[in-house]
């Protein structure tokens, strides 16, 4: 069965080059204690991830680690794969010591080293600075970026990122770096907040333990933060809701004081078990011609398995023991891993998700609406639901809802092609992205922003 591109996120664990040290300022950062940065690049091969390239200076570099080692174990945690090695390393505190177990050639060897900090995200002409905040006996950090010759009441964008457990933290060519950073080109802040255990954040409740409602809470928890602690008024602040995050968006804003606006980019109306049935019908179709009948088959088969996952009081290990096609088609096309995950979030979480009603959570958002479709985006399907986004608000709200076609461009904000061309290039088997940012989008959104009152929309309708 095909591989789903699920309407999912960037999980930038995976140890990548450090980029150089940046000065920026701060606020409380002392009450997190910065994640150490690995510092290599890697390819995954059968022995496990090999190095290709060691940052200078970096925790692998002071540790002797060289191009060509097999990372095979960071602190006694086996690494067979990548994303066990990003997983591991995550766990690494700035000036804890690290013990990597390396295989070189035919040897294996322990190494080790104190454990060098991620470098802070550095933005030109814009103040970066660090936080945390508090939520459920721990603390989850958040970073806002401020330009440094702001207008009066310069608008903030509150990402909340895709449904993943990684950072929204990232080297330059992370796409949620250069939306911050072509953002503050423009005159607009932004501000992001990690999930529970992920980035610098320090919780009892791992990310991929934590169910829906719990990380809308933390969302919430991050916008209370933002206007509270941080001083940005409601009527500064834009929800950008990017994937799974176009779900939560109207939560938080219909839960806290209404925004000046939500903008929504790549997500989903329809009901969450309904998109996923329409994943697996069409979107190997779509996105690079596969077989639709075999594609419509294959949903057929799965929805009967669809509705114990997503609605019925069942666990998966019995799921998979009801029937002999169960834990084949659990295991093929929902990465099962034999206990209560599915997809890379836990059973609780994509129940969560499926109990939302997600057109009166639009009907509850007091706010100006910025529904935006990427051409090359097939995460999403097509542009149906964010059209559909539009209509719901505008019957509640005429005239406050808009929605906008963004060519050339995929799920993960990145420069693509046309859609033709894109189901080409992946029947090809070739790659599409041509840049890791499509400035355009920031162009679209602040052209919306700017426009917008400022003060939010009435309750009306």
């Amino acid at each position: 069965m095909r591989k789903l591109l699920l309407a999912t996120i960037f999980v930038s664990g995976l140890p990548t080059l450090a980029a150089t040290t940046a000065l920026a300022a701060t606020t409380k950062t002392e009450e997190l204690v910065r994640r150490g940065a690995l510092g290599v690049a890697l390819e995954a091969t059968a022995q496990g991830p090999r190095v290709t390239q060691v940052t200078a200076q970096s925790t692998a570099a002071q540790a002797g680690i060289t191009p060509g080692d097999v990372i095979t174990a960071v602190n006694g945690k086996p690494t067979p794969t990548n994303a066990d090695l990003a997983a591991a390393a995550g766990q690494l505190r700035a000036g804890e010591t690290a013990s990597i177990t390396i295989k070189r050639g035919e040897t294996s060897q322990t190494v080790s080293a104190k454990a060098v900090a991620r470098p802070l995200e550095a933005i030109p002409g814009a103040d970066v600075r660090y936080g945390t905040v508090a939520f459920q006996n721990g603390r989850l950090r958040d970073i806002l970026v401020l330009p440094q010759k702001p207008a009066p009441q310069a608008p903030v964008v509150f990402l909340i990122q895709g449904y993943g457990c990684g950072s929204v933290e990232g080297p330059p060519t992370h796409p949620y770096h250069l939306l911050a950073k072509t953002l503050a080109e423009v005159g607009i802040g932004s501000y992001r907040i990690e999930k529970a255990s992920m980035g610098d954040s320090i919780n009892p409740v791992h990310c991929l333990q934590t169910d829906f409602t719990t990380e809308v809470a933390a969302f919430e928890a991050g916008y209370k933060a933002l206007i509270e602690d941080r001083g940005i008024a409601p009527d500064r602040i834009i929800i950008l809701g990017h994937s799974m995050g176009g779900i939560q968006a109207p939560l938080v804003a219909a839960k806290g004081p209404a925004p000046r606006g939500v903008m929504v980019y790549g997500t989903a109306l329809r009901n969450w078990q309904d998109y996923m049935q329409e994943l697996f019908a069409m979107q190997g179709f779509l996105s690079a011609k596969t077989d639709p009948a075999e594609g419509e088959q294959a949903a057929k088969a799965l929805r009967p398995l669809m509705q114990r996952i997503f609605n019925e009081d069942v666990s998966l290990k019995t799921i998979a023991s009801e029937n002999p096609n169960h834990e084949a088609m659990l295991r093929s096309a929902l990465q099962w891993d034999g206990d209560d995950q599915i997809l890379g979030r836990n059973l609780a979480y994509w129940r969560g998700v499926a109990a939302q009603d997600t057109v009166a959570a639009w009907r509850d958002t007091k706010a100006p609406v910025l529904a935006i479709y990427g051409e090359a985006d097939f995460a999403a399907i097509d542009e149906r639901d964010h059209q559909r986004i539009v209509d719901v608000v505008n019957f509640y709200r005429p005239g406050t809802a808009t929605y906008r076609f963004l060519p050339l461009t995929g799920h993960g904000f990145d420069l693509q092609a046309s859609r033709a061309e894109v189901r080409e290039a992946n029947q090809a088997g070739k790659p599409v992205t041509t840049s890791p940012y499509n400035p355009e989008l920031t162009r679209l959104m602040a052209e919306w922003i700017n426009q917008l009152p400022t003060k939010p929309a009435s309750s009306g309708g």
